[in-house]
């Protein structure tokens, strides 16, 4: 009895070959994971081969959903870490996503500011283009210090 399980065990495995056609990850990508902690191979077989179970395959779909909302590997291994403890990781996942809605809004603001600065750039190049500044061989008369602080 005990061989007939151990048989229908190895069945339900799968190989790194395997687990990342299932799931779309390359194997190589597997093994990253393996290295830093997001996965870990079920068993391995007597040749050395990494086997996985279904809870491997549900582990990845939780990992490319994270990566999917913008989570770090580093805070996902973290949340993989506390789930394996057999604690509820949503208090450690409500820090994250809220330090990652701060970087975003923090982001934003700076994109907006560059999108300002671009476009006093285009508003001094529309003025400056046909005037008796523009003249062959020279930068763009828009980027000289004088056209920047009229503007």
């Amino acid at each position: 009895m005990w061989l007939l399980m151990r048989l229908l065990m190895r069945l339900l495995m799968r190989r790194i070959g395997q687990l990342a056609t299932e799931t779309g990850f390359t194997p190589k990508t597997l093994r990253y994971y393996e290295d830093v902690g997001l996965l870990r191979p079920t068993q391995r077989a007597e040749s050395g081969y990494r086997l996985y179970d279904d809870a491997a395959v549900e582990r990845l779909r939780f990992v490319r959903r994270a990566q999917g909302v913008g989570l770090r590997l580093e805070d996902i291994r973290r949340i993989l870490e506390i789930s394996d403890e057999g604690r509820v990781p949503c208090e450690h996942v409500m820090q994250v996503v809220d330090r990652e809605l701060t970087r975003i809004a923090e982001q934003l603001e700076k994109l907006h500011q560059f999108r300002d600065g671009l476009l006093a750039l285009r508003s001094r190049m529309t003025a400056s283009l046909g005037s008796e500044n523009t003249r062959p061989g020279e930068v763009c008369p828009c980027f000289r210090d004088d056209a920047a602080s009229t503007s």
